[in-house]
Protein backbone atom coordinates (compact mmCIF):
# COMPACT_ATOMS: atom_id res chain seq x y z
CA UNK A 1 0.00 0.00 0.00
CA UNK A 2 1.05 3.51 -0.86
CA UNK A 3 2.59 6.00 1.51
CA UNK A 4 -0.10 8.59 0.27
CA UNK A 5 -3.23 9.00 -0.50
CA UNK A 6 -4.81 10.78 -3.79
CA UNK A 7 -8.52 11.63 -3.69
CA UNK A 8 -10.17 13.60 -6.48
CA UNK A 9 -12.76 14.83 -4.92
CA UNK A 10 -14.78 16.31 -8.27
CA UNK A 11 -15.07 13.07 -9.13
CA UNK A 12 -16.20 11.79 -5.21
CA UNK A 13 -18.77 14.78 -5.53
CA UNK A 14 -20.04 14.10 -8.78
CA UNK A 15 -20.88 10.39 -7.49
CA UNK A 16 -22.50 11.87 -4.18
CA UNK A 17 -24.46 14.16 -6.95
CA UNK A 18 -25.35 11.44 -8.96
CA UNK A 19 -26.43 9.35 -5.95
CA UNK A 20 -28.73 11.90 -4.85
CA UNK A 21 -30.23 12.06 -8.02
CA UNK A 22 -30.94 8.33 -8.41
CA UNK A 23 -32.29 8.38 -4.95
CA UNK A 24 -34.82 11.20 -5.86
CA UNK A 25 -35.87 8.89 -9.55
CA UNK A 26 -36.52 6.04 -6.47
CA UNK A 27 -38.61 8.57 -4.43
CA UNK A 28 -40.89 10.60 -7.33
CA UNK A 29 -41.26 7.28 -9.21
CA UNK A 30 -42.67 4.38 -7.42
CA UNK A 31 -43.20 0.87 -9.14
CA UNK A 32 -43.41 0.72 -12.76
CA UNK A 33 -44.79 -2.73 -12.81
CA UNK A 34 -48.51 -0.90 -11.58
CA UNK A 35 -48.36 1.69 -14.92
CA UNK A 36 -49.47 -1.67 -16.74
CA UNK A 37 -51.76 -3.24 -14.72
CA UNK A 38 -55.09 -3.02 -17.19
CA UNK A 39 -52.87 -3.32 -20.23
CA UNK A 40 -51.65 -6.65 -19.35
CA UNK A 41 -54.98 -8.41 -20.03
CA UNK A 42 -53.77 -12.04 -19.17
CA UNK A 43 -54.88 -12.96 -15.03
CA UNK A 44 -51.89 -14.25 -14.93
CA UNK A 45 -49.84 -12.26 -16.35
CA UNK A 46 -51.04 -9.58 -13.68
CA UNK A 47 -50.48 -11.65 -11.30
CA UNK A 48 -46.99 -11.74 -12.04
CA UNK A 49 -46.63 -8.34 -12.43
CA UNK A 50 -48.81 -8.35 -8.93
CA UNK A 51 -45.57 -10.48 -6.92
CA UNK A 52 -42.85 -8.16 -8.38
CA UNK A 53 -44.40 -5.29 -7.60
CA UNK A 54 -44.89 -6.78 -4.04
CA UNK A 55 -41.18 -7.95 -4.07
CA UNK A 56 -40.23 -4.57 -6.13
CA UNK A 57 -41.81 -1.93 -3.07
CA UNK A 58 -39.95 -3.94 -0.26
CA UNK A 59 -36.78 -4.00 -2.23
CA UNK A 60 -36.59 -0.65 -3.53
CA UNK A 61 -36.99 0.66 0.38
CA UNK A 62 -33.86 -0.96 1.09
CA UNK A 63 -32.27 0.34 -1.76
CA UNK A 64 -33.17 3.42 -1.43
CA UNK A 65 -31.88 3.36 1.90
CA UNK A 66 -28.54 1.91 0.64
CA UNK A 67 -28.29 4.76 -1.93
CA UNK A 68 -28.68 7.88 0.68
CA UNK A 69 -26.65 6.11 2.72
CA UNK A 70 -24.03 6.15 0.11
CA UNK A 71 -24.76 9.43 -1.21
CA UNK A 72 -24.22 10.82 2.00
CA UNK A 73 -20.70 8.93 2.71
CA UNK A 74 -19.83 10.25 -0.42
CA UNK A 75 -20.23 14.05 0.21
CA UNK A 76 -18.76 13.81 3.85
CA UNK A 77 -15.41 11.57 2.22
CA UNK A 78 -15.07 14.97 -0.03
CA UNK A 79 -15.73 17.46 2.63
CA UNK A 80 -13.55 15.72 5.19
CA UNK A 81 -10.85 15.62 2.43
CA UNK A 82 -11.21 19.42 1.75
CA UNK A 83 -11.07 20.42 5.38
CA UNK A 84 -7.84 18.55 6.00
CA UNK A 85 -6.31 19.36 2.63
CA UNK A 86 -7.41 23.07 3.61
CA UNK A 87 -5.57 22.80 7.55
CA UNK A 88 -2.77 21.09 6.30
CA UNK A 89 -1.78 23.89 3.75
CA UNK A 90 -3.08 26.26 6.65
CA UNK A 91 -0.63 24.33 8.93
CA UNK A 92 2.33 24.44 6.53
CA UNK A 93 1.75 27.90 5.64
CA UNK A 94 2.31 28.95 9.31
CA UNK A 95 4.87 26.12 9.82
CA UNK A 96 7.03 28.40 6.81
CA UNK A 97 6.15 31.57 8.90
CA UNK A 98 7.60 30.89 11.82
CA UNK A 99 10.84 29.32 10.43
CA UNK A 100 11.64 32.33 8.10
CA UNK A 101 10.91 34.39 11.41
CA UNK A 102 13.81 32.37 13.52
CA UNK A 103 16.57 32.73 10.34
Amino acid sequence: MSDRTRADLEIIRDCSDSLFRIHREFKEHGNPAEEYSDELGSKDLRDVFGEFSDTWKKTRKKLMKDIENLAKFTKTAADTYDDVDHKLAEALRDARKKSKGKK
